[in-house]
């Protein structure tokens, strides 16, 4: 089809059917730019906008954890326990109501067994160990314990850094 047989077509319609014709154009025309245009661009954006809050989110998260760090590594940082390995063991075992119910010093290492702890405070007593008084665990042999959430350390192996 050429211009002039388009022109011919489009002369040969009535006025209603040109009015139809041009409406018709217009939804289309609408519809295509709707689809093909307006739809990926707002999704595109809502995506953006939702990962720009998520790393947003995360980078707070980041900050305010790296402060934390840094605030804890400045305050315990010079600070590791005197002492021998024994009595901080026993001490900070004390501090974390947990019993124990056999030390065994072996060289620069300590063994100890607890019959029963509370699986988490057992956690906390063994990172408050490594964090704030430089007490690395060598070996741990843990079993259920008798009620739920609790565990027997069969040999827990220290060793001070």
């Amino acid at each position: 089809m050429n211009l002039a047989s388009i022109k011919a077509w489009w002369h040969g319609l009535n006025i209603r059917e040109q009015r139809l014709v041009l409406i018709s154009g217009v939804c289309v025309s609408v519809f295509f730019l709707y689809s093909l245009i307006w739809v990926p661009l707002n999704d595109n954006l809502a995506k953006t906008e939702k990962t720009l809050a998520n790393r947003q989110a995360l980078l707070t998260w980041v900050s305010e954890n790296t402060a934390r760090y840094q605030g804890l590594k400045t305050s315990t940082g010079g600070s590791k326990s005197r002492g021998s390995l024994s009595s901080i063991v026993n001490r900070t075992a004390e501090q974390q109501q947990l019993t124990i119910t056999r030390l065994q010093p072996q060289g620069d290492s300590l063994q100890v067994w607890i019959d029963s702890a509370p699986f988490n405070q057992l956690l906390v007593w063994l990172e408050g160990l490594a964090n704030n008084d430089g007490i690395e665990v060598q070996a741990i042999d843990l079993t259920q314990g008798d009620n739920p959430g609790e565990v027997r350390v069969r040999r827990l192996q220290f060793t001070k850094l």
